[in-house]
């Protein structure tokens, strides 16, 4: 839920006395972007993942891989004002409105920052002024990440400008205010003590101050005079506005300031605050500045009023959500589903614990829920991750699912509090969970020890799916938290949604989730909000024309190999499920295995896919897409182990092949031509696996 003025700064008065407080809101500064700009910024661009390595060099400049060059900033003023509200001059994926993008154009920010740099000098040096070719020159740039939570161009071009500005390391925007400084407390691995000094009032409830100071992060609000440096300690200085100047001249590690619906972090030098422990942070529990306001910001920049943006309240969209779920009555909306997630979760173990409380999940679901609970979660909360296989055997050889795992562990809980997390169906493989059996045995469980074990459940890739009718459900802790992201928001914008029925222990999780995604500030944008309403105002027709598409799709896949004499193992919502509110979009299915020169036989089939049908196919890692505008609805066709934002351990990825060939993935839209897709197989489908017989 968007949180009010809760913030504040400090200004001086006119008579140069106290400075009093003025409070600002947590969705930033409306002021204009930094001004002042270095002639030789330096520039770092680094995505691995990994914990931080503290370590205190002498007051050096910022370090760097990657420097940008000297032009930098003035070539990327120029292009914007020839970009930025001009028909045709920004390539479709630069857009605000999207949340996934092309996998073949993507390898790296640090890959993006260089070609985007050389793009600008060529743009300004050979006075490109058609659209169609500085929209050209721009494409060839590639993609700096493949989802928006992580970095889209919008927010990364946004954090280049403002490293070319300041001489700054590394500079992430966040869609928060105060997740940039939060994020170098948070970081797994940190080993050194963190001061943070604020020129005003720190945006957070005075129960999160107390705590911060309980872990030894020494807060220093209403800071006046200069901000001093420690060999033993890291500095984070937040200002009371957008900074301007040298970030190597300043003794703090790292500088923050608000910007309008979110905040941006500036590090002085990568040894000191490595960034990939900040990435981590970022991409898990809330994200990049939004395209949106990444735009806003830089057309502020250039002096030009903001684009408009529809809006939308939370009440409008919990209208539209009891309409389609008349047993909710909370909802909260974050700014992403693994924001949603991180609140949750954490908010779980607050008012299970203090106490360890084993966490069930399935090891091989969504790698970013994994890494989530894993290395974020669990060193900061109670939480004791409890992965599990979806599917597996036991010791006799018999097939058993993860309900069957989680109540096989109960007894060795012995009365300890427990949390269970299941998405339904399971993304690939959309295996349907079996509720009325887990509830049966926690009620057993509750029955012995007197402890319930809530229920929390992701039903992102069944949106319909009505958990809160289930009669297990009814007198049972039972929370729903997913990606809003997909179905929801027709792949939009990126989006969390959370929100429960009457039980006590259920809503006590939410109203302990709504303090801690104030404190993180990782509610929804209005912009985003806007985008929800309008998606659940047509979900209930849009998922039935998709279910047609889809048993379409799964019919013609297995004929076209059975005419081979090929078996396929293909995994889709049947009829009876789409009955029961598990419609779904997703086919899932193993090729029969066959030579092939790539990594895995996926991989040249998607491959082939793209070549074939471009203007039906992209590869992308999300689902739930519906373009609208009149533009055309793509099929997502995919390895799932191929997306760097929710990958799995290796092992895992390799026991999930079958004979040694990778699950394939294909997303099916609301307006598709599937009988054109199915065409564009039978090329493949004859030169792997021979003619129709």
């Amino acid at each position: 839920m968007p949180v009010d003025r809760v913030g504040a700064k400090l200004k001086r008065s006119a008579t140069g006395g106290q400075r009093a407080p003025r409070k600002i809101g947590k969705r930033g500064l409306e002021s204009a972007a930094p001004t002042c700009a270095l002639s030789s910024p330096t520039l770092r661009l680094a995505d691995s993942e990994g914990r931080l390595c503290w370590r205190r060099p002498p007051m050096a400049q910022p370090t760097s891989s990657l420097a940008l060059s000297p032009s930098f900033a003035s070539n990327l003023a120029e292009v914007l004002r020839r970009t930025l509200g001009t028909p045709g001059a920004m390539p479709e994926d630069w857009e605000p409105r999207a949340t996934t993008y092309d996998l073949p154009r993507f390898d790296s920010e640090t890959q993006f920052a260089a070609r985007l740099d050389a793009a600008l000098a060529r743009i300004v040096a050979d006075d490109v002024t058609a659209p169609e070719a500085v929209r050209d020159a721009l494409y060839g740039c590639g993609l700096p990440y493949d989802y928006a939570r992580l970095g889209q161009p919008l927010s990364t071009v946004y954090e280049l400008l403002q490293r070319a500005r300041t001489g700054a390391s590394r500079a992430f925007s966040f869609a928060s205010v105060t997740k940039p400084w939060l994020s170098v407390i948070e970081v797994p691995g940190r080993t050194l003590p963190v001061r943070v000094f604020a020129d005003g009032e720190l945006p957070v409830s005075e129960a999160e101050k107390a705590r911060l100071r309980e872990q030894g992060v020494e807060l220093h609000e209403r800071h006046e005079g200069p901000v001093t440096s420690r060999d033993d300690a890291i500095t984070v200085h937040v200002l009371a506005s957008p900074f301007t100047g040298d970030v190597g001249a300043q003794p703090a590690d790292a500088v923050c300031f608000a910007v309008p619906n979110g905040g941006v972090l500036l590090i002085r030098d990568e040894a000191r605050i490595p960034p990939a422990g900040i990435q981590l942070i970022r991409k898990r529990t809330v994200s990049a500045l939004l395209a949106v306001d990444a735009l806003h910001a830089l057309e502020r920049d250039l002096g030009l009023t903001p684009s408009a943006e529809p809006t939308s309240t939370p009440a409008a969209c919990d209208a539209k959500l009891r309409a389609l779920f008349p047993e909710i009555t909370e909802a909260l909306y974050f700014c992403t589903g693994l924001a949603a997630e991180a609140a949750v979760f954490a908010a779980a173990a607050d008012v299970l614990g203090p106490t360890p409380v084993t966490f069930f999940y399935a090891e091989n679901g969504y790698g970013g829920t994994g890494q989530l609970i894993s290395e974020v979660l669990a060193p900061r909360t109670s939480l004791t991750p409890a992965p599990l296989p979806v599917l597996g055997t036991d010791a006799e050889g018999r097939a058993i699912t993860l309900v069957d795992g989680i109540l096989a562990r109960l007894d060795a809980l012995a009365g300890a509090p427990a949390v269970v997390f299941l998405e339904t169906p399971t993304n690939p493989e959309l295996q349907a969970h079996d509720f009325e059996k887990l509830v049966d045995g926690l009620r057993a469980y509750a029955a012995r020890w007197g402890h319930r074990i809530p229920v929390l459940v992701d039903t992102t890739l069944a949106p319909l799916y009505p958990v809160f009718q289930l009669g297990c459900a009814k007198d049972w802790p039972f929370l729903l938290v997913k990606s809003g992201s997909k179905y929801f928001t027709k792949g939009k914008t990126t989006l969390g949604v959370a929100a429960c029925a009457s039980d006590p222990i259920a809503k006590s999780i939410l109203a302990r989730a709504r303090a801690l995604g104030s404190d993180a500030d990782s509610f929804a944008r209005l912009s985003q909000l806007a985008d929800l309403e309008a998606g659940l105002s047509d979900l209930k027709p849009r998922m039935a024309t998709i279910r047609a598409h889809t048993l379409h799709l799964v019919d013609g896949i297995r004929a076209a190999l059975a005419a081979r004499g090929r078996d396929v193992t293909l995994y889709a919502m049947t009829e009876a499920q789409a009955r029961e509110g598990l419609d779904c979009g997703l086919v899932s299915f193993y090729l029969p295995p066959a030579p092939t020169d790539r990594a895995d036989l996926v991989d040249e089939f998607v491959d082939h896919l793209l070549a074939a049908a471009p203007s039906l196919v992209k590869s992308r890692v999300s689902y739930g897409q519906s373009t609208g505008g009149g533009k055309p609805d793509w099929f997502y066709v995919i390895n799932p182990q191929e997306s760097t934002q929710g990958s799995l351990p290796q092992a895992v990825k390799d026991a999930q092949k079958r004979d040694n060939v990778q699950i394939c993935r294909v997303s099916v839209p609301e307006h598709a031509d599937v009988d054109a897709l199915l065409a564009a197989m039978e090329p493949f489908f004859t030169r792997k696996f021979g003619p129709r017989s």
